[in-house]
């Protein structure tokens, strides 16, 4: 790899795609404004399409240009990228500081062998668009056996170092003492032949990935909202002041329209089963040198590194319909200094993760216990104060009762519609508030805080270490004051931002605690 590399010749064909991107407003013009006039016996008529094309030709050539010019290369131990050229760009990562070699693979790049290749360290990285899949692959192997060899030799020269310093009295155990340090050396090298070791961790099946795409919940809701409101619908209409044809005739009009509504969210239900299924295809993970390898995707494959020594917060995510079942999904918030604008859907970027998508609870909970030992996967103390429990629903209700109002006073004939849907709203935020109160908490030792709250139809559980947290907020008004109830969040990082995990109308005094907790005031015992 000491020879500067070309990108795959599939780049000009993605210099077209993105040089359309780049002029779309302009197309778009063109065909609102000018195409349903546009006089094709006249020559001055083809001025504007000239015009449109001299754009595309312009933002084609710099796109062609920069792919001729981009070279890369490996040398003395740096990854080396060159664009440009009258101004030349060079940009060098160091292979000891590279935490991940990604990978992502459209349908285009499927029928051609090329991908999408992605480096990262922890404060830049480097996009490769287009690479063939051989040279992709062939760059991970490569940097990873680079720093297999740059740790040994960093182990070797450490017990040289320490074999050096020795003391010179104990001549007669030199030979003893060249040993052990020659064991040392190879016990080392054991070690991290056997971390560069891929080991299989969680393949996602066909019957589990079916069942992830049909738990969704969407549909149920939608279906079981529909049919009061087509009930209301029909009360409105005035059935006796109507002849028996007309009356029989809307009567059928609205049993179809209710059929092709239902078929139409059936065939919602259905595609949208079908496109997560297509997107998690083949969901795998897999443990090599301290990093998660992640393959997922049929048509659009995706190969993401995951480095552990990144994670801030492990958290699972369950819904409501899924925890019926006993299903949930695991998630990791890393991260990531690097902010890529090229490739699409990039996990780390968002800071989010998906690591187990759809597990089972108990079977999640080993693999990750394996995965992150330093966590203790404690259950929180449930319960929060009873006196919030209105705070939830109230000024949503509200809010939603006076659009209601609003709605009823232009269309009054709606009524009993726009009250079905009131209820219905309100009855969530209800049946939030109470599970919140029932069943968000938190548990706090002295080097850990596990946090579970609630949003509408789902249950979030947060584990992460007090070194990792870099903020603590607390807020209330006079009347939660008065309640002695206290909102509070802690911040940890995520992707190249931030992320708060908090609890809402929490006890003054446990606030109080995990304040004190958390500016190392003094030392809480296990709450």
């Amino acid at each position: 790899m000491s020879e500067p590399q070309k990108l795959h010749p599939i780049s000009y064909f993605n210099g077209i795609i993105n040089a359309i991107k780049q002029n779309i407003v302009v197309f778009f013009i063109f065909v609102i404004f000018q195409l349903k006039d546009f006089d094709y016996t006249n020559p001055e008529s083809y001025l504007w399409i000239g015009i449109v094309f001299v754009f595309f030709l312009i933002s084609y050539i710099s796109q062609i240009v920069g792919i001729m010019n981009t070279r890369y290369w490996i040398e003395d131990n740096y990854f080396i990228l060159t664009t440009g050229i009258f101004n030349k760009k060079r940009k060098e990562l160091n292979i000891k500081r590279i935490q991940s070699v990604d990978m992502t693979q459209g349908v285009v790049n499927q029928m051609i062998g090329g991908v999408d290749l992605q480096i990262k360290t922890p404060s830049d990285g480097i996009v490769l668009s287009v690479i063939s899949k051989k040279q992709g692959e062939y760059l991970e192997r490569y940097i990873d056996q680079l720093q297999t060899e740059l740790k040994t030799e960093v182990a070797q020269k450490s017990s040289t170092e320490q074999n050096d310093n020795c003391n010179h009295a104990i001549e007669g155990n030199v030979e003893d003492i060249a040993k052990g340090r020659l064991d040392e050396v190879q016990n080392t090298e054991s070690m991290l032949k056997q971390k560069n070791k891929r080991i299989p961790i969680y393949q996602m099946n066909f019957k589990e990935s079916l069942f992830m795409a049909m738990t969704s919940g969407a549909i149920g809701v939608t279906l079981a909202a529909l049919v009061p409101i087509y009930g209301a619908v029909r009360e409105l209409i005035p059935w006796s002041k109507l002849n028996h044809e007309i009356s029989q005739w809307v009567q059928i009009v609205s049993i179809s329209v209710l059929i092709i509504t239902l078929l139409v969210l059936i065939a919602a239900y259905i595609i949208g089963t079908i496109i997560t299924m297509i997107r998690f295809y083949g969901f795998s993970v897999m443990l090599e040198n301290e990093q998660l390898k992640i393959e997922y995707g049929l048509f659009n494959k995706m190969k993401v590194t995951v480095p552990t020594k990144r994670l801030q917060a492990v958290v699972e995510r369950q819904s409501y319909i899924r925890r019926l079942f006993g299903y949930t999904a695991i998630h990791f918030i890393i991260t990531s200094d690097f902010e890529n604008k090229k490739i699409e859907d990039d996990d780390n970027d968002s800071g989010s993760v998906t690591i187990l998508p759809f597990i089972k609870r108990d079977k999640a909970y080993q693999i990750i216990q394996n995965l992150v030992p330093d966590l203790s996967y404690q259950q929180v103390n449930e319960g929060m104060p009873l006196s919030g429990f209105h705070r939830h629903f109230l000024i949503p209700s509200i809010i939603v009762i006076a659009m209601a109002g609003i709605g009823c006073y232009f269309w009054n004939q709606l009524l009993l519609l726009f009250t079905i849907i009131t209820v219905v709203i309100i009855g969530l935020f209800v049946i939030k508030g109470y599970l919140y109160v029932k069943h968000a908490g938190f548990k706090m030792t002295e080097e850990q805080i596990t946090i579970q709250n609630f949003v509408l139809l789902k249950r979030n559980i947060y584990y992460f270490k007090a070194h990792h947290i870099i903020g603590f907020d607390t807020w209330q008004h006079t009347l939660l004051k008065r309640n002695n109830l206290n909102n509070f969040s802690f911040i940890v990082a995520k992707g190249v931002g931030a992320q708060s995990i908090n609890l809402k109308y929490a006890r003054s005094e446990d606030a109080n605690k995990l304040k004190s907790w958390y500016l190392r005031g003094k030392n809480d015992e296990g709450l």
